[in-house]
């Protein structure tokens, strides 16, 4: 289906966001509630980068692709 669906949830704070893909094949991006909104924003930008540049179907090292998504 290739929906994207945001999630507002709290999360340790280190985390500032994350992308699972779903069995209908939707991207679920997890924001955390408990960084400033601006940070949130910072981090919707980014996840939406890892879908961007496909990095669900990449068999890259996490560094690699978490660089790749960060220099947008």
């Amino acid at each position: 289906m290739d929906a994207v669906i945001i999630r507002i949830v709290s999360m340790p704070y280190e985390i500032d966001g994350i992308t699972v893909n779903d069995e209908n094949g939707d991207y679920n991006i997890y924001l955390n509630a408990d960084i400033p909104d601006d940070k949130r924003v910072e981090a919707f930008r980014h996840e939406i980068e890892h879908i961007k540049q496909g990095h669900f179907y990449l068999m890259d090292q996490v560094v690699s692709l978490e660089n790749q998504a960060a220099s947008f």
